[in-house]
């Protein structure tokens, strides 16, 4: 079969070695909110739904992802969760030549095999990684152009793996109000916001008992502990920029544009509006704007004033970009 149409979704371990599950995808689009119900909808092909599933050794990848019809990343976004990446991935993801991969489960298994330090000294599983993303940036169409890859809000530990692997290639850094982002979980937890669920290391926070009762305080420290990891990186990059949610993702877009040379004509910028009237993980629903949790403000004092140094810094960064951008003209 096609090996373009194939793709690694899942790594385990049998008898002490490490595999990899593999499922095909032909005529199956990159457009869901997440890269699960994507896979979800590949498992109801035939070829998926056989006794005996396809598998392989781990080292293989860095063989078969050598190919000419893969696109380097365009664009990798970080984001602190609930800040809009969403629904900026499947706004980029409505130009036919852009590929949007959006928190793709395999990439996570590989990055929570080793910790930061470990990564930045394994240089096998540098290149296996590299050679899994090397995989899904295949062009599966010859008017694809440009890709971009939504990491898992957990993956901002990694941040200076993913800069040694791309040293040339721009990360967004998406951000927005910790009180906002804590009722927002509150509502519905994600994996990091339930303690336990993604290692207190991953997270950056010292592990503390209280958190394990007590939800809201451990993603308080959470998200302390994003925005502290932005901060490094953009005082430390030239290449990270911070966008924050209050912005509008049409606003984002835009000079997103400016950045990396995005093709918005008027069909395109139609597309956006109308993708942004709509709820980011539920497409059929309208979105509806949440109000903050004023009551934990006070829990938040540490988390806002985090928050507000980074704001100062994406102010800045905004006008000597434009500023550039400017004088290039």
């Amino acid at each position: 079969m096609d090996l373009n149409n194939w793709y690694p979704i899942k790594l385990y371990s049998e008898n002490n070695e490490l595999k990899c599950r593999w499922k095909y995808f032909k005529g199956i689009d990159f457009t869901d909110p997440f890269f699960n119900e994507t896979i979800v909808k590949a498992s109801c092909l035939e070829i998926n739904s056989r006794y005996y599933g396809s598998v392989s050794d781990l080292n293989i990848l860095t063989e078969w992802a050598n190919t000419d019809h893969a696109i380097e990343p365009t664009l990798f976004i970080f984001h602190i969760s609930r800040c809009g990446s969403t629904l900026l991935s499947q706004a980029l993801g409505l130009n036919d030549e852009h590929i949007t991969l959006s928190e793709v489960p395999f990439i996570d298994d590989l990055l929570k095999l080793f910790t930061i330090d470990e990564w930045l000294i394994n240089v096998k599983y540098q290149a296996i990684l590299k050679a899994a993303i090397r995989l899904y940036g295949r062009r599966i169409s010859e008017n694809k152009k440009k890709l971009f890859i939504k990491a898992d809000s957990w993956h901002i530990y990694y941040l200076p793996l993913f800069r040694l692997l791309y040293p040339s290639t721009p990360f967004l850094l998406l951000f927005r109000k910790p009180d906002e982002v804590l009722y927002s979980q509150q509502k519905k937890r994600g994996m990091h916001a339930v303690p336990g669920l993604i290692s207190d290391s991953i997270l950056g926070i010292q592990y503390n008992k209280t958190n394990i009762v007590n939800f809201d305080e451990h993603m308080i420290n959470v998200l302390e502990s994003y925005y502290s990891s932005f901060n490094k990186m953009t005082q430390n990059d030239n290449l990270s920029f911070l966008a924050n949610y209050a912005e509008g993702i049409k606003q984002i877009i835009n000079r997103l544009a400016g950045y990396i040379n995005i093709d918005i004509d008027e069909n395109y910028r139609n597309l956006i509006h109308e993708r942004c009237l709509y709820n980011a993980k539920f497409p059929d629903q309208l979105f509806k704007v949440e109000s903050s949790n004023e009551e934990a403000l006070f829990d938040l004092k540490k988390a806002f004033i985090l928050y507000t140094e980074l704001e100062k810094i994406r102010v800045l960064q905004v006008l000597k970009i434009d500023s550039n951008i400017e004088a290039k003209i």
